[in-house]
């Protein structure tokens, strides 16, 4: 039995964090308007009492909840399958379909950290997903040279988990078949389907 040991992205409370990023750049506004104009008889000093202290509190919130969109994951992978410290147990035979942005992932040749040092663009928080018959989706995002939520070591920590369950799914179910584009199984777009 393997262990994998990483964090990603969870990608849960963008309402909050967009609430929170709002209401901080309201607060520093207001009283960055009340500092400058202190004098004007339109805002009181009073005003600076109340501005301030909320300006704080939107800045340490806006940190708080942007820091519980990190998720640590623990995942062991067995013959039957693997369990997951964030999602459950998910056996082999459950999995219906795994998603996998291969053409952004350098180790698979997409862009390398280059390209992105040269360029404007942005690096790509890359989404990795796994689909069980039920419906049941596991999603990780992680940033492949590492960024606020992983750690290029917790990326290829992460990526060794997927080539390992891929081999795992390609002996299974592919053992006579020729290796697909990447990663044994996944098609030129990274997709996986279980058949039948």
């Amino acid at each position: 039995m393997n262990s994998y040991r990483f964090r990603f992205n969870n990608s849960r409370k963008t309402s909050t964090i967009l609430f929170w990023f709002f209401t901080t750049l309201l607060t520093v506004s207001l009283t960055t308007t009340v500092l400058l104009a202190h004098s004007h008889p339109l805002f009181p000093a009073w005003l600076l009492l109340i501005s301030l202290p909320l300006m704080f509190m939107a800045i340490y919130r806006l940190f708080k909840v942007a820091s519980e969109r990190q998720s640590a994951e623990i995942v062991s992978l067995n013959k039957e399958g693997f369990t997951s410290s964030c999602f459950g147990s998910v056996l082999f035979s459950e999995i219906h379909a795994i998603r996998v942005p291969v053409r952004e992932i350098g180790l698979l040749g997409g862009l390398q950290p280059d390209y992105y040092k040269k360029t404007d663009a942005d690096i790509p928080y890359l989404e990795f997903s796994i689909t069980t018959r039920d419906g049941k989706m596991l999603k990780w995002i992680l940033n492949e040279w590492g960024g606020l939520y992983n750690s290029k070591e917790d990326f290829s920590i992460f990526f060794n988990f997927l080539t390992a369950l891929t081999d795992q799914l390609y002996q299974l179910y592919h053992a006579n078949e020729p290796h697909k584009s990447y990663l044994k199984i996944l098609d030129e777009k990274g997709s996986w389907e279980k058949r039948g």
